[in-house]
């Protein structure tokens, strides 16, 4: 008895300071089995993998300052779970901030506004797939760390955000060397997106613009990117049908560049709902020039894939 009434004393007192400190513990855990081919490759690549496509934990929390200010925080991080569980090195979302009626400020790692401003859209149906939208369109959506961002209230269904970057060098020592913003709405069903980059340290700047609508069963969207680094313009198409607990979804991408060459992808998958935490899909992709989202470059490929949320 007395060993009970110790044990269940220590457990409390260990608890009782996650509690207090209100830590939600999240995550997703993404594997796939893949069959990809590389056409280009001499010899011909041809290879069966399993795919940990993501996955993730992260810690988050807030306090409650009073007078409608909050603290916010968040650690996320990448986990491999094809490969035993090994710490992958990918970084995410991880920052401190404050947040309340007049909007959110943060500072750490996190999305550019650019990136929330094309995801926004809901053109990416399958995300972290074989057949992922910006790797269909080869777009390029940056998480910027040493970041200062602000992202406004929802105002009516319009949403603003801009985030600078300190450049920690000696040539590049200033408060805001790189800088996002974006623009984002979305009523009924429409939405609408607008965003400009500039990594001034790279000389590289991009603009972007998207749609999406939703009715019923449909949804459709479409972005356009016009990227100076790299003399490209990439286009992205992506539409779906849901019928119970399924949806179809077929995604096109190009990306065209100055020196005349236009490389088209596109995919279409299959994705059935579980249970509200767990999906399981199919997918099969086909690209001009490897663009598909996969372990080793492939132009054409197969996947069979669950991911369950927590």
């Amino acid at each position: 008895m007395k060993k009970s009434i110790v044990a269940a004393a220590v457990a409390a007192a260990i608890a009782a300071p996650a509690a207090n400190a209100g830590v939600t513990i999240y995550g997703q855990v993404h594997v796939s089995i893949d069959h990809l081919e590389h056409d280009l490759l001499r010899p011909h690549y041809s290879a069966w993998h399993v795919s940990s496509r993501a996955s993730r934990i992260g810690f988050k929390g807030t306090e409650d300052l009073g007078n409608g200010l909050s603290l916010i925080w968040k650690a996320e991080t990448g986990y491999d779970f094809s490969d035993g569980g090994a710490w992958d090195s990918s970084g995410r979302n991880a920052y401190i901030g404050l947040t309340g009626d007049w909007g959110t400020f943060l500072y750490g790692n996190h999305d550019t506004p650019f990136k929330m401003a094309w995801y926004s859209t809901g053109i990416d149906m399958m995300g972290d797939t074989l057949i992922d939208a910006n790797s269909l369109g080869s777009v390029e959506e940056n998480r910027w760390s040493d970041t200062i961002a602000y992202i406004s209230p929802n105002m009516n269904g319009l949403t603003f955000a801009a985030s600078i970057q300190a450049g920690e060098s000696n040539n590049n020592n200033g408060l805001a060397d790189e800088y996002s913003i974006g623009v984002m709405y979305s009523n009924n069903g429409l939405k609408l997106a607008a965003a400009y980059e500039d990594e001034r340290n790279d000389d590289d700047d991009r603009f972007m613009l998207g749609v999406g609508y939703t009715m019923n069963a449909f949804t459709i969207a479409a972005t356009y990117v016009d990227d100076n680094e790299d003399h490209e313009k990439n286009y992205n198409i992506s539409g779906s049908y849901s019928f119970g607990n399924n949806k179809l979804v077929v995604a096109w991408g190009r990306e065209d560049n100055d020196h005349g060459r236009n490389d088209d992808s596109w995919g279409i998958g299959l994705t059935h709902t579980l249970s509200k935490r767990t999906t399981a899909y199919v997918a099969y992709g086909d690209s001009d020039d490897a663009h598909l989202k996969a372990e080793d470059d492939a132009t054409t490929g197969f996947s069979l894939g669950m991911i369950h949320k927590f």
